[in-house]
């Protein structure tokens, strides 16, 4: 008879926020390649497709957080908080865990910067390109990190999983190459405020008769003469 083999709810918990990290991930990088595209259209706003973009990736490190605080009270390998900060040193598949954690080290920059960069001037929109290309070369550490390290990474749902995820992504890839960016947008100008700094212009432009139509124009008084130009 076959004893029941009892998982840790800790596990259930690291490999499912793990791979909701790496997914989230995933659709930060994809979504990264269509903006610069005009496959996502034009009927929304650039600012909330840029918006959207943001949000996705911190819910990526929401995740990824939970994933780190999940190693660190699993009963089984007990990570230490070091462990898990600085490669190199985990006790269980160090080479693997030292792949998630420099992943995890090029995310936090480009998050950070892209919520700061109006504050660093002239030099943010430098700064976060920087960032902003480094971090993707967070997606191949993190995956083979997933490979690695997953105890269940060759199972037949994650082989799909990982297809599907490369694919899209050579997909991204190719649009970034091949399909044109969208175009900038004007911007509406907003119309001109009518001065009300000086009352007394108002009310003589208000009352000014056009010269063009001499009928409007009043008859001289007696002993007065019309003066023509000025």
């Amino acid at each position: 008879m076959e004893t029941a083999v009892e998982i840790p709810w800790t596990w259930l918990g690291i490999r499912a926020t793990g791979i909701t990290a790496w997914g989230l991930l995933t659709a930060v990088v994809l979504w990264g390649l269509l903006l610069r595209t005009r496959l996502l259209g034009t009927s929304i706003k650039p600012p909330v497709l840029l918006g959207m973009h943001r949000w996705l990736g911190a819910l990526a490190l929401g995740f990824l957080f939970a994933h780190l605080a999940l190693l660190v009270v699993d009963p089984v390998v007990a990570f230490t908080i070091p462990q898990l900060l600085i490669p190199g040193i985990a006790p269980w598949e160090p080479f693997a865990v030292s792949l998630g954690v420099v992943a995890m080290w090029l995310m936090i920059p480009v998050s950070v910067v892209g919520r700061i960069r109006q504050r660093l001037g002239k030099s943010g929109a430098k700064i976060f390109a920087r960032t902003h290309l480094i971090a993707y070369s967070a997606w191949p550490l993190a995956t083979a990190h997933y490979v690695l390290a997953g105890t269940d990474a060759l199972a037949d749902w994650s082989i799909g999983l990982l297809i599907t995820a490369s694919a899209l992504l050579i997909f991204g890839l190719l649009a970034r190459g091949f399909v044109p960016a969208p175009r900038p947008s004007r911007p509406t100008p907003a119309p001109t405020p009518r001065s009300t700094t000086d009352p007394m212009r108002d009310a003589v432009e208000e009352t000014v008769v056009p010269l063009t139509d001499a009928s409007h124009v009043p008859a001289p008084a007696p002993g007065q003469g019309v003066v023509v130009g000025s």
